[in-house]
């Protein structure tokens, strides 16, 4: 397996399907995923066999979470992503954490791998599949490159609402900009549903056999301030809403979610509770 680093040409998709946009916030993404995903990437890790000489894809790998925790367990690991700017900057990190070789990276958009059949033990997407365009051929790509008896694991969110920060922000929003009309329906990343609906999926998918965990974690910080600064930064749709707001909007926002945790949690220290699910597929 060789790095590799290929450009993307522009896209007229959503914002969080865009390989720029992504790679624009990696950064900040980084510093917000580092409390909230490499929780669910560490169980993700535990949840199949992976030992010394275990050969992983993570796929939409992100800053590598998930391909950390592999490679720490004796993993070599293929960590791909659609974006080039993620991609650099999950090659930086696995040579500051030692890791350099044992993580290889290349540029590849996760419905379309450059790889070949049959050739993972284990296959993961932490947080990826979800915002595909179309996760079903996604996971139908995590199936194609295992071996057979090969596990795949895949997280999502769970679906709204129960996820916390997604009322907080749509709570905030209607304060900062009263007159803007809520979206129609759920969001797009809501699409793998309920944990039996996420089951059935992977099992249309190429996968003989699927379960599905339910998790819960919690982010506790001191700091409102750099928790709402980190927030309206880490990802390509919260910098979209922050740019659409005015700055007196954006500091109704702001006073918005201090004042729903301080009218809940006092002076802190603060926590954030997030809810998730991970699949596991065995081919």
């Amino acid at each position: 397996m060789s790095d590799q680093t290929t450009s993307s040409p522009p896209s007229n998709r959503p914002l969080d399907q865009q390989p720029e946009a992504w790679g624009a916030v990696a950064p900040d993404y980084h510093a917000f995923s580092a409390n909230v995903t490499w929780t669910f990437a560490e169980d993700a890790a535990r949840l199949v066999p992976i030992g010394e000489g275990t050969r992983v894809i993570d796929v939409a790998a992100g800053t590598g979470n998930f391909t950390f925790a592999a490679a720490r367990r004796g993993a070599d690991v293929l960590a791909t992503d659609f974006s080039p700017g993620m991609i650099e900057y999950l090659r930086a990190e696995a040579e500051q954490r030692a890791l350099s070789h044992r993580v290889h990276t290349a540029v590849m958009d996760g419905q379309q791998l450059d790889a070949a059949d049959e050739s993972f033990d284990v296959s993961g997407s932490i947080f990826g599949v979800l915002f595909y365009p179309d996760p079903d051929k996604g996971l139908r790509e995590l199936s194609r490159v295992l071996i057979p008896g090969g596990r795949a694991v895949v997280s999502t969110w769970a679906p709204p609402p129960r996820g916390e920060i997604g009322r907080i922000m749509a709570d905030a929003m209607a304060k900062a900009m009263p007159n803007m009309m809520p979206p129609a329906g759920s969001p797009a990343w809501a699409a793998l549903g309920e944990a039996d609906a996420f089951r059935q999926r992977l099992l249309n998918n190429g996968f003989a056999r699927a379960h599905v965990v339910e998790l819960r974690h919690v982010w506790v910080f001191d700091r409102l301030d750099s928790f709402v600064a980190l927030m309206a930064k880490a990802a390509p749709p919260a910098v979209a809403m922050s740019k659409a707001m005015t700055p007196e909007q954006r500091t109704r926002f702001r006073d918005a979610v201090v004042e729903d945790f301080r009218s809940r949690q006092g002076e802190g220290p603060y926590a954030l509770t997030h809810e998730g699910m991970i699949a596991v597929g065995t081919k």
